[in-house]
Formats: C-alpha cells, sequence, structure tokens
C-alpha cells in the first residue's frame, strides 16, 4: 500500500471514506495520493470527495463522476465603489429571478450556489458551479473510452492508457474544464452589472446593455474596468483530470492551486467563504497543488434535517429564519437544500489552515445574499 498524505486528521475520517483511500492507494499506477480536510465518503464512486492524487501513464477518467469541471470562481469589487448595503425585501427576488437567465442550464443542485459576500475592504461575487450538461457528456464520453482500453487490453479495467486517447480527446476535455470557466464568469459578470443597475455601485448606467443577461461574456477580462465599476476575477476548479505529458494529475473535491492564484474554499452557507493561496510553495507541490474545496461537512444530508428537527431549539431556529428570511417559503418554512447547507452541517474551518499549513489565508467573507438551487 502506498503510503496516504493526510491534509486532515485522519482519526476522523469516517470508516468508510477511509476504506475508499486506502483501497485506492492501492491502485495500479498511482504515484502519491493526498487526503484533504473535507474528505468525505462517496456512495457514487469508489473514491471519497476529498482526494488529490498523481499517476504516471495512465489515467482514471472516470473518479469525478458527472460534474466535471466543477468550480469557485470569485469576482472582487473594492467597497469605495460600493454605495449602499444589499437590501434584500427590494432585490432579493429580482436577483434569484436574473440568476436564472445567466446562462442556459443553470447553477445546478446540491451545493452549488452565487452568492454576494464581503469583508471590511471590498464585496465578493463568488459563483460554484460546474460543467451540466457538457460535463455530463463528457463523462460519457469517458466511459465508453474505459470500455474501449478494456477490450484493448483484455479485461475489465478502470484506467486508460495515455497513449491510448487521441489528441482530440485532450482538446474535448480542455474545452470542457474551459466551459465551466466560462459559465462562471457569466455569472459573476452579470451580477455585477444587476448590482450596478439596481444603484449598489458607482458606474455609468448609460452604457450598460439592457439585454445583458443574454449577452455572452466568455471574453471579459478577468481584470478591468466595467461600465465604471473596477473589479478583478479569480477562478479554480476542484473536479478534474489535469494532463501534463506523462503525469496527470486527478481531482475529486479538491481545489486546484496556482501560484500566485486565491481561491476560494466555501464554508457554508451562513459563515461565507475562506480566500487563500499557496504560501509555502514546496509544501503545495507535496500535496500535488491541492487542498480542500470547502470545510467538509460534519453532517449528511438526512442527518442535518435530523439536527434541525429534534437537536436545534426553537429559537435557534428562529433565528435563522431571522437571517434569512428571503429564503422562507409561502408556509414560512426553508426548503430542506438550504437547511443542508447551514453551518451545523460543516466542520470548523480552523482545521483547513491547522492541517493544511503551506495554504496562506487572504481574507474570509461573510455572506450578504445567496441564491442556490437552479434547474433548468
Amino acid at each position: 500500500m502506498r503510503s496516504i498524505a493526510f491534509y486532515c486528521d485522519a482519526h476522523s475520517v469516517e470508516d468508510n471514506a477511509m476504506e475508499q483511500l486506502q483501497q485506492y492507494s492501492q491502485k495500479p499506477f498511482v504515484d502519491n495520493i493526498c487526503a484533504f480536510t473535507d474528505i468525505h465518503y462517496c456512495a457514487e464512486k469508489a473514491l471519497p470527495v476529498g482526494v488529490a492524487f498523481k499517476t504516471t501513464d495512465y489515467f482514471y477518467p472516470l473518479i469525478t463522476g458527472k460534474d466535471i469541471g466543477c468550480g469557485v470562481m470569485y469576482l472582487k469589487i473594492d467597497k469605495q465603489y460600493w454605495l449602499r448595503p444589499f437590501d434584500k425585501n427590494a432585490h432579493y427576488r429580482a436577483f434569484a429571478q436574473a440568476h436564472t437567465q445567466m446562462t442556459d442550464d443553470g447553477l445546478g443542485g446540491g451545493n452549488h450556489f452565487l452568492s454576494i459576500e464581503e469583508d471590511n475592504e471590498a464585496v465578493y461575487i463568488i459563483c460554484h458551479t460546474g460543467t451540466r450538461d457538457r460535463g455530463i457528456a463528457l463523462y460519457q464520453h469517458c466511459i465508453q473510452l474505459t470500455r474501449d482500453f478494456s477490450q484493448a487490453y483484455g479485461r475489465d479495467v478502470d484506467y486508460v492508457h495515455r497513449d491510448f486517447v487521441q489528441p482530440d480527446f485532450i482538446r474535448y476535455y480542455q474545452d470542457i474544464l474551459q466551459f465551466g470557466y466560462e459559465r462562471r464568469k457569466n455569472f459573476c459578470i452579470k451580477t455585477l452589472i444587476f448590482l450596478q443597475n439596481a444603484n449598489y455601485l458607482v458606474c455609468n448606467k448609460a452604457a450598460i446593455d439592457k439585454g445583458y443577461l443574454t449577452h455572452n461574456y466568455r471574453d471579459q477580462q478577468e481584470e478591468g474596468v466595467l461600465h465604471g465599476t473596477p473589479y478583478v476575477l479569480e477562478d479554480s476548479i476542484h473536479n478534474h483530470l489535469r494532463f501534463s505529458g506523462k503525469e496527470i494529475i486527478h481531482r475529486k473535491g479538491s481545489t486546484e492551486l496556482q501560484q500566485g492564484k486565491t481561491a476560494v474554499i466555501p464554508l457554508s452557507m451562513s459563515r461565507g467563504s475562506l480566500l487563500a493561496k499557496a504560501g509555502y510553495l514546496p509544501g503545495a507541490a507535496d500535496a500535488l497543488y491541492s487542498c480542500s474545496h470547502g470545510a467538509g461537512r460534519k453532517l449528511s444530508r438526512f442527518e442535518a434535517m435530523k439536527y434541525w428537527k429534534t437537536v436545534l431549539k426553537e429559537k435557534q431556529r428562529r433565528a435563522y429564519k431571522e437571517q434569512f428570511s428571503e429564503l422562507l417559503d409561502r408556509s414560512g418554512n426553508f426548503p430542506s437544500g438550504y437547511i443542508q447547507e447551514f453551518d451545523f452541517a460543516y466542520k470548523d474551518a480552523s482545521d483547513v489552515f491547522r492541517l493544511q499549513p503551506y495554504l496562506q489565508k487572504v481574507t474570509q467573507t461573510t455572506p450578504v445574499v445567496t441564491v442556490k438551487y437552479t434547474e433548468i
């Protein structure tokens, strides 16, 4: 068995996730394998979420599941351009409606979200989503690729040799990752314009195209001035394969770190996000330039609902309803999907830096408003 690099408390890893991890560490062609603070069991595939590993010559195309190219982007606006607090009563429903028109296939379910968050110096638009139907199509392609290689290899295997694939496949894979990046950029840029239209930002409103929600902003610069509002955006992905010559880095729910770049590590819907970067590059290299992609679930979705109903006191439930009143349905209750994303369902964030010491904290945000669970 290859040694596993634990960037988490190994003693706190679920038994079923540890079993999956140990089994994968014995797989052929796996050179290095790392587990991060948000590691948890995945029923869909044999590999837990919150893991990265490296192979040489061979790769495992199915480890990501269908959500290939999922990632998190942030767009930062200095507070000197922020005019007033976001008014949920006036604009939450308009924002929730507008975001359904920002792309043609929505945010997706689960923990995907579009939020406005802040720290003392800036406002952040943060988008967590993937490649949706195109990612599913790529996954189906990967299934067929694995079958074809197995047939050529003479037995059923879950890996493929690098030389078996044509350059067109690598380009196709990269194009899908780029598509996910462009989708997140459209959500972030269009949210910026929504805020300009609603008089939250210093800008030139006369320059805004009334049909901005249908425009594709994929070519928008990562740093610039849009309608008079300066901004900067950065993106990171956490569910993908990265091909580099004979070496292939596999990430399943582990964030890719790039030198000099800042990545978002969402904590929970009610706690906001961490922004971090690789502060110690040799340590980041040992961790395959990867880190956790969140705080990590403490409670399963089923357990979170049980906790809400049987553990929290009425006073505590009422406090959530006051903080997130815009999310209540007509009967005054939260849809279950929101409850499953509150802070009590997630681990404490202190482990993120304590157990991943190569990370450097940039800032921590607090949530202003969040929209979730769009299916179009």
